[in-house]
């Protein structure tokens, strides 16, 4: 068990073992027995801890993961430097921590969007609100645009991001993120000097 785990309450520790289980493995990765078993928690206290089961137990894990993404890309957007600066930066932070985790694990809002079924409504509501909570975090990063340019270039980014982060895991390689953060800083560079 992740020793992170052990200072946490039993539910606390839920909530982490299935996040880190959706960033490895997608939906699937919020298994009860896996993370039961990540947890270190009873089987049982899942269902008195989350009485939706599953279901429950994802989208919190979703909110609580989307909150983390969000706050981040807050302190980035107040970090110094411009627009280019800062996604420049992002990117190779981004790199930095999936290096560091092996090239293991992904977004987990992705990899449970990726294995959402049609009747999947409420966990799909759950990653549509998360993708717009950082896209808000991160529209403040493309001052001097207009606002509808800002949103824009926050959500390009966070697609842009989601693609190199797949190609970075797959080729087990950062340079994918680092790439798609120096095209992206070329191109809004390029933008805002017409502006």
């Amino acid at each position: 068990m992740d020793a992170r785990l052990l200072m946490d309450s039993p539910r606390d520790r839920m909530v982490t073992a299935a996040i880190q289980g959706m960033r490895r493995n997608g939906l699937a990765g919020a298994g009860i027995n896996q993370v039961v078993a990540a947890s270190g928690a009873p089987k049982g206290s899942l269902y008195h801890y989350f009485p939706g089961g599953k279901n429950q137990l994802a989208q919190e894990a979703l909110e609580r993961f989307g909150e983390e993404r969000r706050a981040a890309l807050m302190k980035l957007v107040q970090g110094a430097g411009d627009a280019p600066a800062r996604l420049r930066r992002l990117f190779a932070s981004l790199a930095k921590s999936l290096e560091k985790e092996d090239y293991a694990f992904g977004c987990a809002v992705a990899g449970v969007a990726l294995d959402l079924q049609a009747d999947s409504a409420p966990l799909g509501a759950v990653c549509t609100a998360q993708l717009d909570l950082w896209t808000e975090a991160l529209a403040p990063a493309f001052d001097p645009l207009p606002p509808a340019r800002r949103q824009a270039w926050a959500r390009l980014t966070i697609t842009t991001f989601e693609g190199a982060l797949m190609q970075a895991r797959a080729r087990r390689s950062r340079e994918p993120l680092l790439e798609a953060g120096e095209l992206l800083a070329e191109a809004v560079r390029h933008e805002i000097s017409l502006a």
